[in-house]
């Protein structure tokens, strides 16, 4: 049984009636890592609605936390005056809005683009409201008991004149800001450089501490299950410090569920604050939605995800069209059983079902009967070597029966996000394609400009296709003094300036022969 759908099982036992929530911080590029937790809650609210149970998805836009320092990609000069205040107010690094919201539309539009369904609950905008009223009122009534709490659990002691709401001063920053009195609902407050004033809680002039917040919006959301990063899962987090605090203001804690972090190739976790990232925005310009989305639901959640936007994205790509016919030829009939009504054989395969299922942009299921079966590797061949869309279409044609007058809307829609991808900096340098402008033959041994050339003879009155072209590159090696793979080696590093390569027959198939004859022929 696939994971989203154990925990939709045990949220089911529970009631039947679910919010799932899930909350990010946007003070940078909303990333692939990020995403993985909103996708995660998405997985979980569609596997509760293929069983009946009714679910929401609600993001929490925490646009009310302050800017921490500024990032790298940010300019001092600039932002260092707005360190401490909330994202929401302060200017966007376009100058166009506030920088809050410079992160969330790109994010948004991903989500939408992902077939993800939710509502936004904006943090900044709930305080100002009063949602948060009741539990800061509830925070500071009970001030003493969350203070023990907090450094029982956490075991680090919280100093007697701890407070447990972040006031904004004059200039409305929460950084330095000293309480130093209150009296409901105004706060006093001191800085560091001595200025002093005071702050409207029910205006919602600050915010709780991360700590309390959390549980604080549990209660007011009517939150079920959430899931959070492994960063709040160790003992004494904040995951574990809201179990207990949780009560406090007014219910249970929800059902929740750790998630591993998602790891840059060759730079570690993903994190905007170290500009090591690669925005979900940035990941759907160049693969389409459903490869993004079985990336989440191929792994459990406890595990982490190594992430290569080169080679790995590819093989992920071609991971996925192979379940998907799989899916259309064998898994789409399966009947879901429980665990219990079921063997491990067959949980197998229910699991291989879902990881597809889940991965597809409309809300159940999959709007098409076959996949398109052209794997992403060769389609990346093509779209090099084929600059105009028709032409490439009509290679389709040749090998795979596309009609080129009416092509599935998939394969255009991949064509171009492709192409895209082509021209970023995330193609893998070795999957790129170059016909040698030249065949130096101080490059070659002599056995081997001799294999060339027998080559060039055999291919000149040949059919120009895959099969024939495979067939004359087996006689030349028949009768030369290379073995196989001296051989294919050396076609390779004459036609291609490399060691190796995509399938040689495929790929001279979708060259122009004249071409290859011309740079055979003009060994030098």
């Amino acid at each position: 049984m696939h994971w989203a759908d154990v925990i939709a099982e045990r949220l089911a036992k529970q009631g039947d009636s679910h919010v799932i929530a899930t909350g990010i911080t946007p003070s940078g590029p909303i990333h692939v890592g990020n995403m993985r937790e909103v996708l995660t809650a998405d997985l979980i609210v569609r596997s509760c609605e293929r069983i009946g149970i009714d679910a929401e998805l609600v993001y929490i836009a925490d646009t009310a936390d302050p800017l921490r320092k500024v990032y790298p990609f940010l300019k001092d000069d600039e932002y260092s005056q707005h360190v401490g205040k909330a994202l929401a107010t302060i200017p966007s690094p376009d100058g166009n809005g506030n920088y809050s919201n410079y992160f969330l539309t790109p994010f948004f539009e991903a989500l939408n683009d992902l077939g993800v369904e939710y509502r936004v609950v904006d943090s900044y905008q709930s305080y100002q409201e009063g949602k948060y009223t009741t539990a800061a009122k509830t925070a500071i009534d009970n001030r003493e008991k969350i203070r023990d709490i907090i450094s029982e659990i956490s075991q680090r002691p919280l100093n007697d004149d701890w407070f447990p709401y972040n006031p904004v001063d004059d200039e409305g920053k929460m950084h330095g800001v000293k309480v130093t009195h209150c009296e409901w609902p105004w706060i006093e407050w001191q800085t560091e450089n001595g200025h002093t004033g005071r702050t409207n809680i029910e205006k919602g002039g600050g915010k709780l501490p991360w700590r309390l917040d959390w549980p604080a919006r549990w209660d007011w959301l009517n939150i079920s299950f959430e899931a959070y990063g492994k960063d709040h899962s160790a003992a004494g987090g904040s995951w574990d410090t809201g179990q207990h605090l949780s009560p406090i203001f007014g219910s249970p804690p929800p059902m929740g569920m750790m998630y591993e972090w998602i790891y840059l190739k060759g730079k570690g976790a993903m994190a905007s604050s170290k500009g090591n990232t690669v925005s979900g925005k940035e990941l759907l310009d160049i693969v389409p939605p459903e490869i993004m989305r079985f990336l989440i639901t191929r792994v459990k959640p406890s595990k982490h995800i190594d992430f290569d936007p080169g080679e790995g994205l590819i093989s992920l790509a071609d991971e996925y069209e192979r379940l998907e016919q799989k899916y259309h030829t064998k898994l789409s009939t399966l009947e879901h059983k429980s665990v219990e009504e079921s063997s491990r054989k067959e949980q197998q395969l229910i699991d291989e079902a879902r990881k597809f299922e889940l991965a597809q942009g409309i809300r159940s299921g999959t709007s098409y009967d076959g996949g398109l079966g052209i794997s992403f590797s060769h389609l990346s061949t093509l779209c090099q070597i084929k600059s105009k869309n028709a032409d490439l279409l009509d290679s389709l044609a040749r090998t795979h029966g596309i009609d080129v007058t009416q092509p599935d809307s998939r394969l255009v829609d991949r064509v171009g996000r492709m192409r895209n991808w082509l021209n970023s900096e995330w193609f893998p340098e070795n999957a790129r394609i170059k016909l040698a402008n030249s065949i130096d033959s101080r490059q070659f041994e002599e056995n081997e400009i001799d294999f060339l050339n027998t080559f060039s003879d055999n291919i000149k009155e040949i059919r120009w296709i895959e099969d024939e072209i495979l067939t004359a590159i087996r006689g030349t090696i028949s009768t030369s003094e290379l073995a196989p793979r001296e051989a294919f080696t050396s076609l390779y590093r004459s036609l291609l300036d490399r060691e190796r390569g995509p399938k040689l027959g495929a790929l001279l198939a979708e060259l122009e022969k004249q071409d290859i004859l011309d740079l055979l022929d003009g060994i030098n």
